[in-house]
């Protein structure tokens, strides 16, 4: 298993199998005063190994500020299955997004992280993003 992409998105959506953004890959997001009360979108896309497919895999969504401290903590999983036309030996992408309510306390510096997978297993992939006052 493997990460392929994580973004930040101002929305985003998986329809048919395809990730749909609008003001997606930025790494600044401006606002007039902090605390701000921000909502973003972070897609993902998965690879799922044939092995790996029919089990449950958590999934752990955080956002940390610059000195490592946990701001936002979601928690979940997915179970990716075998469609009957897929080639043995065949991997999948599985793309999912996840749209965060956030408060950040302050401007700087800050990064969002997924991790899929439990313990040994586990995959992490992470981007950075700074809150930054207008200016005008």
């Amino acid at each position: 298993m493997e990460i392929d992409y994580l973004l930040l998105a101002e929305h985003a959506e998986v329809t048919g199998s395809k990730l749909y953004l609008m003001g997606g890959g930025w790494d600044t997001m401006s606002v007039p005063e902090a605390p701000a009360n921000v909502r973003l979108m972070l897609a993902a896309g998965v690879r799922v190994e044939w092995d790996e497919t029919n089990a449950p895999v958590p999934l752990l969504v955080r956002v940390d500020d610059e000195d490592a401290q946990e701001i936002f903590r979601l928690e979940g999983q997915m179970n990716v299955g075998r469609p009957p036309n897929l080639l043995p030996g065949a991997s999948q992408l599985s793309q999912m997004t996840f749209a965060l309510a956030l408060k950040l306390p302050r401007f700087g510096g800050y990064r969002v992280s997924l991790t899929a997978g439990a313990e040994a297993a586990a995959i992490r992939r992470s981007i950075p993003f700074r809150l930054a006052q207008v200016t005008r």
